[in-house]
């Protein structure tokens, strides 16, 4: 999935109910929507090495033990600023974007999507199964031998059924936006 299907996801996940009339704060939605796109700050690192970001689903700053790490320094750094509820949806968005990103890998392995790899995007048992190393050579050989840019692999991408799973996405989570600013819109003026 890219960007704005995790922007989406994320978005969806922090308006999970966990008890009624609860809101969040605007910055502890944004919190929550951070945490699901931060494993996605690692695609800048490849093409500082001369590979597109793609690659980057193979490093192992796309893996759920460097999550555990990344959301426990998140926690130490904001513990006394968001609540616990926020910090339930943050990790249930950073789990997310991991099962999404691996989502064309299982459609493949289904069946239900041809043309997708049936290679992992996410090796889950990283660093405790050392072919994370060989996965990662194999993704730069393969760019070596088939030079294709971001772009190519977005032209993919859009091929497939995740695409399709994705723009759904947005579409909802804007509708829920759409929905949610009325309502505040509505409750601000009565309360005037």
């Amino acid at each position: 999935m890219i960007t704005p299907g995790h922007i989406a996801t994320s978005y969806l996940i922090s308006k999970f109910p966990i008890r009624r009339k609860e809101k969040l704060r605007p910055s502890e939605t944004l919190f929550i929507i951070f945490c699901g796109n931060s494993f996605d700050l690692d695609f800048f690192l490849p093409p500082l090495f001369g590979y597109p970001g793609g690659v980057h689903h193979y490093l192992p700053t796309h893996t759920p033990i460097f999550g555990v790490v990344l959301f426990s320094v998140l926690y130490l750094l904001f513990r006394k600023r968001f609540s616990t509820k926020t910090f339930i949806l943050a990790g249930i968005a950073m789990a997310s974007h991991l099962v999404l990103d691996d989502f064309n890998h299982l459609l493949g392995l289904l069946n239900l999507d041809s043309g997708i790899t049936t290679t992992p995007q996410i090796l889950w048992e990283y660093p405790f199964n050392f072919g994370r190393k060989k996965n990662l050579h194999d993704a730069i050989g393969f760019y070596k031998n088939n030079p294709i840019t971001n772009l190519d692999v977005l032209s993919i991408y859009t091929k497939s059924k995740l695409f399709v799973i994705e723009i759904i996405t947005v579409i909802v989570a804007t509708l829920v936006f759409m929905k949610n600013r009325i309502v505040n819109a509505r409750i601000s003026k009565e309360e005037k």
